[in-house]
């Protein structure tokens, strides 16, 4: 009565394509047009695809250096890492006919096939299955769990079909043992995971001598092997004691409707997490989604595929990889975090990311590697109270777009870099506080403008950018209170003067290029120490109108 899958190591060839997405910047040098923009979050609206920066085919490796084991460099730039995960894209196919129907009732559970052994106790009903094979689950269990123990190298299907699982004891479904299991939410189907506020340890969940829980459960839904979520229904899953989804090894979720509520952490792979596909929303007391082992070619949170659609609300980071965080496509919106991304190595190549974030939007941070920062497509807006875009080491920019609305408190920057800031394609744009201010290295890369203004700029304003001539090369709407103007694009010429305005009114000029190096952020950056005077009036700079230097 069981059916075997075969399991499948499949090398994904991540790939970078630029989706259309949306930026409150307008390139009139390259006839775009500006979408409208929401102010107080920085997520514009009215998406068009704005981007003038490289092709996917110019992606090509942008590694900088940092070495966390991953797989780097196509030449095609079709993908920075080559992730080998348990997944080929069919888990969602079964045959219900072969497959065993297990009805959960209260009480009275069953099953119309072997391999499902059901017991009670004064914690409820469980069920427990212990044969491989696909299992259809249907029904409710107000007091019970649905718990996976078969032979380490056996796999296991089990198929949400109007499933009400509730426990009073651990893990609404706890997969124990097996090689790779997969979760089917049947098509049409409306699925609900809640676990117990407090877990009752086992004696395999607690060492001997000190009586500390060890390698205990802590999600609604867990899994010690290889998690795989699939299908066309939906599930809601609430995690009343830590997390909400965890597996030990790797996750991936290829489709469906997932709604995630968490005391803790939302969903976790330990090795990796990758968002294939679906509908993904997660809310979370710690972070939102998150893998956290430290090994080479592990710790990797991958979102891609243009019909995904992810959703954050968390109380610590949205997204986390110990070792790397890769976009490549889809749309991810962060509604509130701590910090929005945070990687030793964050690389976005494609795809929709609106972040909002008390500190750091986007932080790449370690300390066993040099950090980097990777961009070469996709449509980025970042609104921080922290800093904005932040490396600790590097950031490389050839494509995309990003927008950053940075903090209007001193001590931050939009821009904040440790090493060299290289930016040779895309647009990158970024307003906020004059504290800190970091412009692109002046020697490599395409023409920057680094722009002090003469007052702080309200919410709403439009920033607008003009040549020689007169011909509008950027323009941009602030989110919030700014004080500061970083733009580079390859429609700025080194050395030429380009006029600021705020809502029509001159307010400074600048030589794109030009100006102060080895300020906040590392050496070869532009800014100015202190946040305050340019020192000495130094070229470039903001020179505003009757000969003030800002």
């Amino acid at each position: 009565m069981s059916t075997e899958r075969t399991t499948h190591g499949l090398t994904r060839a991540v790939r970078a394509i630029a989706a259309a997405g949306s930026l409150a910047l307008v390139l009139a040098a390259c006839g775009s047009s500006a979408p409208s923009t929401d102010a107080g979050a920085g997520a514009a609206t009215d998406s068009t695809s704005t981007s003038t920066g490289a092709s996917a085919d110019q992606a090509g490796d942008t590694s900088s250096g940092a070495d966390t084991g991953q797989q780097t460099g196509s030449a095609d730039g079709l993908g920075l890492i080559g992730l080998s995960t348990h997944a080929d894209g069919d888990e969602g196919d079964y045959d219900a006919d072969a497959a065993v129907a297990i009805t959960l009732a209260d009480g009275s559970s069953s099953a119309d096939g072997e391999g499902v052994e059901v017991s009670r106790d004064d914690t409820g009903e469980t069920v427990l299955i212990t044969q491989a094979g696909t299992y259809v689950l249907s029904g409710t269990l107000s007091a019970g769990q649905v718990v996976v123990d078969v032979v380490e190298d056996d796999d296991v299907t089990l198929v949400l079909d109007g499933a009400v699982i509730t426990s009073t004891s651990g893990p609404a479904v706890h997969i124990v043992s097996a090689e790779d299991a997969t979760v089917v939410l049947a098509e049409d189907s409306v699925n609900h995971l809640t676990d117990a506020a407090t877990y009752v340890l086992t004696e395999d969940t607690v060492d001997a001598e000190t009586g500390a829980a060890v390698d205990a459960p802590n999600a609604a839904l867990y899994s010690t092997a290889d998690l795989t979520i699939a299908g066309d229904g939906a599930l809601t899953v609430t995690g009343s004691a830590n997390d909400g989804i965890t597996s030990k090894d790797g996750l991936v979720i290829l489709s469906g409707t997932l709604e995630v509520t968490a005391t803790d952490d939302g969903i976790r792979g330990k090795d990796f997490l990758a968002i294939e596909g679906g509908t993904v929303a997660v809310e979370a007391g710690g972070d939102g989604l998150t893998s956290d082992n430290t090994d080479d070619g592990t710790g990797i949170v991958l979102i891609s595929g243009a019909g995904t659609v992810v959703t954050v609300a968390s109380g610590d980071d949205a997204v986390k990889g110990e070792n790397v965080v890769d976009l490549v496509d889809g749309t991810l919106t962060v509604d509130s975090s701590v910090e929005g991304l945070e990687a030793a190595r964050i690389i976005i190549e494609g795809g929709v990311a609106m972040v909002t974030s008390s500190d750091d939007a986007v932080n790449a941070a370690s300390d066993v590697t040099t950090p980097s920062v990777e961009i070469s497509g996709g449509v980025i807006t970042l609104d921080a109270e922290g800093d904005g875009l932040d490396s600790n080491g590097t950031v490389e920019m050839t494509g995309g777009e990003v927008t950053v609305y940075g903090p209007t408190r001193g001590g931050n920057g939009s821009l904040d870099v440790g090493g060299e800031f290289v930016v040779s394609g895309g647009t990158l744009v970024a307003v906020g506080t004059a504290d800190m201010l970091v412009g692109p290295s002046t020697d490599t890369g395409q023409a920057a403008l680094v722009v002090t203004l003469t007052e702080t700029v309200p919410a709403g304003a439009v920033l607008t950018v003009t040549d020689a001539e007169g011909t509008v090369v950027a323009e941009v709407t602030t989110a919030k209170t700014a004080q500061s103007l970083v733009l580079s694009d390859a429609a700025l010429v080194t050395g030429s003067s380009y006029t600021v305005s705020v809502d029509g009114s001159e307010v400074a000029t600048a030589t794109a290029g030009e100006y102060a190096e080895g300020g906040f952020g590392g050496p070869g950056q532009g800014g100015f120490p202190g946040g305050g005077e340019w020192p000495g009036g130094a070229p470039g700079q903001g020179e505003l109108p009757g000969g003030e230097q800002g």
